[in-house]
Formats: C-alpha cells, sequence, structure tokens
C-alpha cells in the first residue's frame, strides 16, 4: 500500500475514535438505547445517618443510593448504571486501596476525609476544582473547603460535618455530689483544676462498675480523640510544619496527667485492652460518666447528658471536626472520570440531595439555614467552631500514623513507658511515617 494511503487510513481511524468517544459522552441515552451501559462504583462505609425530615432514612448509604438513582435517571451522555457498595468502618484500605487495578476498585468513595486523605497521595484521587461552580463554592462552609484542599487543589467535596466534643451522665454527676458542674443548653469547659477535681471525685464517688472518663488503646479506632485529649496542658500538638510535637512541657504533661489518671482511677481498668466501642458501651449502660459524643450522636441520649469540650490550651477547651464527602479515582478511564465528576455535579446542584446532609451539621450553608432550627443543638455545635482544633495537621499518610500512635499510648497506660519516653518515641516514629509518606507521595496530574 502507498505511503500516502497508510496516512489517510491512519487519519480516518483517529477520526473514528474521535467520532465514538464523542458518541458515548455527547449523546442522550434515549438516542443509545441499545448501548452498554457505563458502569460507576461508589463505596460507602456503614454510617448510621438520621435526616430531620425523613425517619425512613438511619444509614448514610440510604442517601448515596437516592443519588444514585436520580442520576442514572436524569444522565443524558451515556447510559449508566451506578452500584452503591458498603463497607465496614475499619476496612477502609480493603475497600479502597487493596481494590486498585481490579474490577472492585470504586470510582468514588464517600467517607471521613481523615480516613480518605492518605489515598490522595497514591495519585488515584481526582482533583475536583473543574467541578466546583462559584454557586458550588459559596454554598458550602469555607472552613470545610480548607479542610479539603492540598496544594490549593480540592479533593474531596464535603457534604456534611461532624463536631466531636465530650458528654458526661447528668445522674453519675448527681450521685457523685457534682451537681454545680452540671449546666443545660451549652457546651461547657472546664479548667485543668476543675478536670482534676471532677476525675478524683468520681473516681472516688462512683458506685462499683463505674468508672469516671473513657480510655483506650487496643486499636487505632478512636485514637484522634486521644490525640485531642494530648492538648490539655496547652500543647499544639503540630509545628508548624504539621509534624508531631509532643516532647514539649506541654505535650510531656499531658502524657503525664492521663498516665497519673490510671493510679488515680480515673479511668476503665485495664483500658490498655480496651476498644473505643467497649467504653461506649459502657456509656450507654450508665457505667461511664464521660465519653465522646458528636453533633449527631447526642439524640440517642436525650437529656441525660450534659456537654462540655475537651480540656484545652486555654478556658474554652476544644473539639474537632470531622468532614465527610466525596472524592474520585481514576481507574484509567478517562470516560469514566467524567461521569463520576458529572455525578457530583449533578448531586451538588440539586437542593433537594443536599438536604439529605440535614441531620448532623450540613456543609451547604443554605441546608443549614432551613434546617438548622430543626437539628439538635445546632446553634450550640455552630458557635462551638471557633474551639474546634485540626487533629491531622499536613499528614500525608494518615493512617500509618495511626497504626503508630496507639501502641505509644498502649505502653504509656501500662506504664512501661515515662511521659517523656512516649513523647519522644511518638514524635520520632510517627514523624518518619510522615517523612516517608511525604516521600512517597503523588498528586494527580
Amino acid at each position: 500500500m502507498a505511503p500516502d494511503s497508510w496516512v489517510r487510513r491512519a487519519v480516518l481511524l483517529s477520526l473514528a475514535c474521535i467520532l465514538a468517544l464523542s458518541t458515548l459522552v455527547g449523546c442522550s441515552a434515549a438516542s443509545n438505547g441499545s448501548e452498554e451501559q457505563l458502569h460507576l462504583l461508589i463505596k460507602v462505609p456503614r454510617t448510621g445517618h438520621d435526616v430531620v425530615f425523613d425517619d425512613s432514612i438511619t444509614q448514610v448509604d440510604q442517601v448515596i443510593e437516592k443519588m444514585a438513582d436520580a442520576f442514572e435517571e436524569s444522565y443524558e451522555k451515556v447510559p449508566v448504571d451506578v452500584e452503591v457498595e458498603v463497607f465496614e468502618q475499619n476496612q477502609y484500605d480493603a475497600a479502597i486501596a487493596e481494590a486498585f487495578d481490579t474490577v472492585h476498585s470504586p470510582d468514588i468513595v464517600y467517607g471521613d476525609y481523615f480516613n480518605m486523605s492518605t489515598y490522595i497521595h497514591t495519585g488515584r484521587v481526582v482533583p475536583l476544582d473543574d467541578v466546583i461552580t462559584d454557586d458550588i463554592r459559596s454554598d458550602v462552609f469555607d472552613y470545610l473547603w480548607d479542610m479539603s484542599t492540598i496544594d490549593g487543589r480540592v479533593y474531596m467535596m464535603p457534604y456534611l460535618a461532624r463536631q466531636n466534643i465530650l458528654a458526661y451522665n447528668k445522674e453519675l454527676f448527681t450521685q457523685a455530689g457534682l451537681e454545680r458542674f452540671i449546666q443545660e443548653g451549652t457546651i461547657q469547659s472546664w479548667t485543668k483544676d476543675e478536670w482534676a477535681e471532677i476525675l478524683d471525685t468520681l473516681a472516688e464517688k462512683l458506685p462499683e462498675s463505674c468508672y469516671p472518663m473513657m480510655m483506650y488503646a487496643a486499636s487505632s479506632q478512636g485514637d484522634t480523640h486521644i490525640m485531642t485529649l494530648l492538648r490539655s496542658s496547652g500543647s499544639r500538638f503540630f509545628d508548624d510544619d504539621g509534624h508531631f510535637a509532643l516532647s514539649t512541657p506541654e505535650g510531656i504533661e499531658a502524657l503525664r496527667w492521663i498516665q497519673e489518671g490510671v493510679d488515680r482511677g480515673w479511668f476503665p481498668p485495664h483500658s490498655e485492652n480496651l476498644e473505643i466501642e467497649d467504653c461506649s458501651s459502657l456509656f450507654r449502660q450508665g457505667q461511664l460518666a464521660i465519653y465522646m459524643v458528636n453533633n449527631a450522636s447526642i439524640g440517642r441520649y436525650g437529656d441525660t447528658i450534659g456537654l462540655v469540650n475537651f480540656p484545652g490550651p486555654d478556658e474554652d477547651g476544644c473539639a474537632t471536626t470531622f468532614v465527610s464527602g466525596f472524592e474520585v479515582l481514576d481507574n484509567g478511564d478517562p470516560i469514566r472520570v467524567q461521569v463520576a465528576k458529572d455525578f457530583l455535579s449533578f448531586v451538588y446542584g440539586e437542593e433537594d440531595l443536599l438536604d439529605y446532609s440535614a441531620g448532623t451539621l450540613p456543609a451547604s450553608i443554605p441546608v443549614s439555614e432551613r434546617y438548622g432550627k430543626d437539628i439538635q443543638a445546632f446553634d450550640l455545635f455552630l458557635n462551638n467552631r471557633e474551639n474546634v482544633v485540626d487533629f491531622t495537621g499536613s499528614n500525608p499518610d494518615t493512617r500509618a500514623v495511626r497504626e503508630i500512635f496507639y501502641t505509644c499510648i498502649h505502653e504509656l497506660l501500662l506504664g512501661n513507658l515515662s511521659p517523656e519516653e512516649t513523647a519522644a518515641r511518638i514524635d520520632a516514629l510517627c514523624n518518619q511515617a510522615i517523612d516517608e509518606g511525604e516521600a512517597a507521595s503523588t498528586l494527580h496530574e
């Protein structure tokens, strides 16, 4: 065949490929009735979720299913089948990272940013700035965009947030003669001296098999709350570069506060072997006086609890915020990536779908304005935002750090490490993991 024929053939083949791609992403579903459906996989951890206007919603995956059904029905570029798969909260890696390069790799993940931020540094998570119109950006609270941004690019679309504080059992406080510390309709803060007085009194006066405060170190589950407690003596926890900085007088004192609490009876026996769920069970059964709660969980306790910030560096104490939302993963198919982005554009353009975040703290400002009065304690948590501290820093490998941190607290509670040794070990090993994560970090282009 003549050379110019080869050129013409190559040009025609290229045009045919371009035409096929254009047809796939540009034609309506009605005109492509015989076309094979594009399969989109969304993975979501099993997470309880309430909606103020819909009592039938008990899990967040039910909301994602509503989004998927609405998108399938309205999307016109290509026939699409959206599958929503639920995984357990302690199975993030198995559901996501271990599924890379298989047919089970998700196109979209919904979950907590602190759990998903690690995957951004694999280069699989797609920046979403081209999805975020001016209207979408102004619709979402700025502090949630800030928590979802790395190097100036947004990698997660915030949908809702939960603010974590502590709760105390009012009946147990009354039994211990601590009525003066009970206040209604507010998120309290206690000084360091008041915390010591309260915990010592509870340890002395609580009935047998009841304990003053949560503590656990059997796994990484719930470790972020222990990290927050380590600000109790004024520690910033992180330095300016986002590295752990507990080998300071404030950090060591906070670790000593926890270790001494073991001998003073502040925690359940052998708390180094407890999981956070063990403490949750004790609190629900009325056997634990102080436990972690958030704005989404306080409803289960009714008026039996009071609210208080974690002990912090100043008289206002501190709290933490967990933002949840969507990430898009690149599985090597640009069409699926684009359809996944279109899914997010659709969701954030539909008022009724955004409304389903109204049960916790909605990321959407208009949703907050519409339903804030119906969300329990909404104003309390909104006004407490100024006391929220960052519990992740700029960590590129949060999950690796968490696998180290809890083992150090385990040894501290056992008394095998002094506060100084614990601080040094946490700083050295966690910062090594951070440095290794930074060295290995690859962001999607």
